[in-house]
Formats: structure tokens, sequence, C-alpha cells
């Protein structure tokens, strides 16, 4: 037994239904009507239209290619690549100062009080009775 593969640059219609954001039936439907191009390759044992639609023509309808979007990541990298290092220090300088700036109530390196007994009986009430039961 062989396997099948599908050439590339063809999408299945549920390929293309999740790119365009649409039901698997209202991506047959606008084939069927003319509004989306396809190829029929065939049909299912039921009788159903197989499609195949070019990725083409789904990235002309969407305005934009199918290719996913950089991450946020690769985009705050690729911001970086173009400044000096000293730029790059700059600009790390002034985000942590602005962090910090959110959070007046944090300093770094600083640890919080240990909680007392009391703080701790108070805040897990269960916990308290459980501690003071002998087994």
């Amino acid at each position: 037994m062989t396997a099948q593969h599908e050439p590339r640059g063809l999408l299945t219609v549920p390929e293309a239904a999740r790119l365009l954001h649409v039901s698997d039936d209202t991506v047959r439907r606008q084939i069927r009507e003319g509004d989306l191009g396809a190829v029929q390759i065939g049909t299912t044992p039921t009788g159903r239209p197989r499609y195949r639609i070019p990725t083409a023509v789904v990235e002309e309808r969407l305005g934009r290619s199918t290719l996913p979007a950089p991450s946020a990541a690769e985009r705050l990298q690729a911001a970086f690549a173009v400044l000096t290092e000293d730029q790059q220090e700059a600009l790390l300088t002034q985000a942590v100062s602005w962090a910090r700036a959110q959070t007046p109530g944090v300093v770094v390196g600083e640890r919080l009080p240990e909680p007392t007994s009391e703080d701790i009986a108070r805040r897990f009430p269960g916990l308290a009775s459980r501690m003071t039961r002998t087994d």
C-alpha cells in the first residue's frame, strides 16, 4: 500500500476553514457558489465532492500570508538586532526602571517577614486544628 501525499500549495477544506476562521460547511458553500476557487479531486464514498483549495486563494482572501506571525520574542529579538550594545543596555535600564515604578512596594532582593503561627492559623483555619492533634 502506498501513502497518499497532497501536493504542496493545496489545502484541505478543514485547513482552509481554520485559516479563514469559518466552518467547513461555509468553505464548501463558498466553493459551490463560486466565491472560493478550488479543485475537485474526487468524491467521498458517500458522494460528497472532495476539494483542495490553493494556498494562494486563501492568502488572497486573507490579504496576507498564511505563514504564522512571528512571536513576541522573535519580534523583540529583531528589534534589538538593529541596536548597538550601548542602545540595548540603555533600553534595558529604562525597562527595569519602568517595571520597578509600576510595583513600588516590591524591592528586588528583599524578603517578606516569615508568617507567625497566628498569621497561619488566620489564613488556614483547618490547618491549625490538624497541627495540634496528636496521632
